[in-house]
């Protein structure tokens, strides 16, 4: 009895043990995707991690752009101001990435992307049934000298075209707890990373990006972007099938270079989380073979700014600022901008001779907009396969959709002049509204804000934006 009570004791614990052995052979050898972090100097990988790797995107969007517009009834007065449609909007790029990513000591990686755009087109068209109505170009909607405001924006249709280097990606990722090494803590990750404006700076009023030139326009933002996010993952289960959920938390500050700022660029900051789960098919940690699917969904803040918007590249670049000084008859208003004035070059930012924005000779087309908040909702599929310590290969696809924003909302100006003051402005107080001359006799009014479509009543919007892609990455890993 007992001998066979001490072998039945024995036979436990052997199986117990294997158990517990079992389960220290599958502990999880790579975190989530979008935590996990190359290594070195440790006693699995001494020398540094590497990776070099190709990527290729292909990128979609497509907007339907609306426009606010002053409904009258059968006696001419103006009754509401509605949204009607005017364009559709699309534009696509071919993008090729060149990747770095190499550890550097435990758990903390540098990483670095040279992007190259190959190709990229957008343009604008009308929208179905609109060509005969539309207020932006070839109607009386869009030329009517009887309104000062009914100018011709900009011709339709149109499209631009761009390639060339974009701007570099520099980075590090650091993770002080990995749930690989210790059960007790999730994978945490934090990152920071340096967008540099190493990219030709793209100008909307470059005349490179029109169709017809031999060259083709920068796709560089003109921006120093400070990007910081901090990642937490968790593998649920020993073995495989398994979950990995993750969940990232980023933000983004973007600071305009010298150049954008005489544009008068102001690069909206940004706020992002991603909610996902990495779902393991097949692990061999010992062979570092990993297969894996990623499934993934994330939104993303994006505050006031002025910045790129879908027409930022069909947009003329009207300075209010300059149209007193041009105009011959003194009687106008100072702070007017009559149908005479818009079509005057010298009232505009950008003159060449040779080009054309619309109806407008001797200017070209393009102006920064002041874009509106805000969400950009995106859905995500990727199949991650690892054959071997060797070799890397991650594609997939992304769904998105951004909410409906005005994309020209400039402010008219600032007004400056001092509270309780008893200065006059043409006739009127000077103190509570925006003057050509105020008490200080400056000019109060923004060179950016354009009457035709900025002021309420009158202002474009983006609607019904869609937007997907679909990537593919191979790597070599050492």
């Amino acid at each position: 009895m007992k001998a066979t009570a001490w072998g039945q004791r024995m036979r436990w614990t052997a199986l117990i043990s294997a158990v517990a052995l079992q389960g220290v052979l599958v502990l999880p050898a790579e975190a989530a995707w979008p935590t996990h972090v190359l290594t070195a100097v440790e006693k699995d990988h001494p020398l540094p991690e590497v990776w070099l790797g190709v990527g290729y995107e292909h990128i979609r969007k497509s907007a339907n752009i609306t426009r606010e517009w002053v409904q009258r009834d059968a006696n001419g007065s103006p009754t509401t101001a509605e949204d009607i449609r005017e364009l559709a909007f699309s534009e696509y790029q071919h993008r090729l990435n060149i990747d770095l990513r190499a550890g550097i000591f435990r758990d903390l990686e540098l990483h670095i992307r040279a992007p190259i755009i190959l190709a990229y087109k957008s343009q604008i068209a009308f929208a179905d049934g609109v060509e005969g109505t539309s207020t932006i170009w070839g109607t009386d909607n869009a030329d009517d000298p009887n309104y000062d405001y009914r100018y011709p924006i900009t011709e339709v249709p149109a499209s631009r075209e761009r390639a060339g280097f974009g701007d570099m990606t520099f980075g590090l990722s650091w993770s002080p707890f990995v749930d690989a090494k210790d059960e007790a803590y999730p994978t945490l990750t934090l990152t920071g990373d340096l967008i540099a404006p190493t990219g030709s700076r793209r100008d909307p009023a470059d005349i490179a990006a029109l169709p017809d030139q031999a060259g083709k326009g920068g796709m560089g933002q003109g921006q120093t972007i400070f990007d910081l996010s901090v990642g937490l993952s968790r593998r649920m289960r020993l073995g495989t099938p398994a979950l990995d959920p993750y969940v990232v938390l980023g933000a983004r500050i973007p600071v305009a270079t010298s150049a954008q700022k005489a544009l008068g660029m102001q690069p909206p900051p940004s706020g992002r989380a991603k909610v996902g789960v990495d779902v393991i098919i097949h692990e061999v940690p010992e062979k570092e073979e990993l297969y894996s699917v990623d499934l993934g969904f994330s939104f993303r803040y994006v505050g006031i700014g002025r910045t790129y918007s879908e027409l930022s590249d069909y947009l003329p670049n009207l300075d209010q600022t300059r149209v007193p000084a041009n105009r011959a008859d003194p009687s106008i208003a100072a702070d007017a901008v009559t149908y005479n004035d818009y079509a005057d070059p010298r009232n505009y930012t950008t003159a060449q001779d040779g080009t054309n924005c619309g109806a407008l000779v001797g200017v070209p087309c393009g102006e920064l907009n002041r874009v509106d908040e805000h969400m950009e909702m995106q859905g995500s599929f990727a199949l991650l396969l690892k054959p071997s310590k060797w070799l890397m290969f991650r594609g997939g696809v992304q769904v998105g959709f951004v909410t409906n924003h005005l994309i020209t909302a400039e402010k008219v100006g600032e007004d400056t002049d001092p509270e309780g003051s008893n200065a006059t402005c043409g006739g009127s107080p000077c103190a509570g509204r925006v003057n050509a001359s105020n008490s200080r006799g400056e000019d109060e009014r923004s060179p950016y804000y354009d009457p035709r479509y900025d002021q309420p009543g009158r202002r474009l919007r983006a609607e019904g934006i869609f937007t997907l892609t679909a990537f593919a990455n191979l790597a070599i890993t050492f």
